[in-house]
C-alpha cells in the first residue's frame, strides 16, 4: 500500500523488530491487517516498546510500527469513483473525526466512546472538493475507498499538506453514517445514493479478474486481530 502513497503523504513505518527502536515517540503499534483499530496501540517510550516486543513476536499477525502523524485534525474521506469515467468521483464525503478525551494521538473508532464524527462536506466548495479529489485519485485505482488524513487545518488540507495514516478498502464505511450533525432521513438518503453508485461499480467488475482475491485473507485477519 505504501507504494501507492506519494512520499509527501507517506508516513514512516515498518514491521515491528525489537531491536529497531524508534528515534522518536510516541508510535503506533498495529496490526498489518486489521479493521476498526482493533489492536492498535499508543506507545510513548522506549520501555513501552520493549514491553510490547513479547506479544508483537508471538502473534501470528504482522505487526507494524508507524509514525505518528503531526497534524492536529483528522478526515476520513470516503469515495466512490464515477462509473462512466474514472477519472472522475461520484461521492466524495469528508468527515471529521474528534476525541473528547484524547486530545492528542487519540485511537479513534466505534469502539472508542471518546470518537466524536462530524458531517462537513457541506462546509466545501465544488472547486475544494474537486482539488482533493485531484489528489486522492492519484492514490491507487480503487473504486472504493475511505482515507484516513491528517492536517492541521481545512487550508493545510485543500493545499496538499498532510499525511495518510491508513487506506480502508475492505468493505468501507462512509462514517457520514456516524455523523452526530447528520438527520436520519439525510442519512437514508445519502446511503440511497451510494448504493446505486456501487451497484454501477459492481457491474463494471470484470467477469474475471486478474488480481489475487483478498477478501476471505482480510476476513481471517481481521478475526486475528479482535482475539
Amino acid at each position: 500500500m505504501d507504494s501507492h502513497i506519494p512520499r509527501r503523504w507517506r508516513l514512516n513505518q515498518h514491521y515491528f523488530n525489537r531491536d529497531a527502536v524508534p528515534e522518536s515517540f510516541p508510535v503506533f503499534l498495529k496490526p498489518e491487517w486489521g479493521q476498526n483499530s482493533f489492536g492498535i496501540v499508543c506507545i510513548h517510550n522506549e520501555e513501552q516498546y520493549r514491553a510490547l516486543a513479547g506479544y508483537a513476536e508471538k502473534t501470528t499477525m504482522p505487526y507494524l510500527v508507524q509514525q505518528t502523524a503531526p497534524g492536529r485534525n483528522e478526515y476520513e474521506v470516503y469515495y466512490l469513483r464515477s462509473p462512466e469515467c474514472s477519472e472522475d468521483c461520484a461521492i466524495l464525503s469528508i468527515t471529521r473525526v474528534m476525541n473528547i478525551h484524547e486530545p492528542r494521538n487519540p485511537i479513534n473508532s466505534i469502539h472508542n466512546p471518546g470518537t466524536i464524527y462530524l458531517e462537513i462536506t457541506p462546509a466545501f466548495s465544488e472547486q475544494e472538493l474537486q482539488a482533493i479529489w485531484n489528489y486522492l485519485r492519484t492514490i491507487g485505482n480503487f473504486r472504493m475507498a475511505r482515507i484516513c488524513i491528517k492536517s492541521d487545518s481545512k487550508e493545510d488540507l485543500l493545499r496538499g499538506i498532510f499525511q495518510i495514516v491508513e487506506i480502508n478498502l475492505f468493505l468501507p464505511m462512509p462514517l457520514v453514517l456516524l455523523a452526530k450533525n447528520v438527520s436520519d432521513t439525510k442519512k437514508m438518503q445519502l446511503l440511497g445514493e451510494m448504493m446505486m453508485v456501487v451497484a454501477k461499480l459492481v457491474k463494471g467488475i470484470p467477469p474475471k479478474e486478474t488480481g489475487k482475491a483478498i477478501f476471505y485473507r482480510t476476513m481471517k485477519a481481521h478475526f486475528w486481530s479482535r482475539r
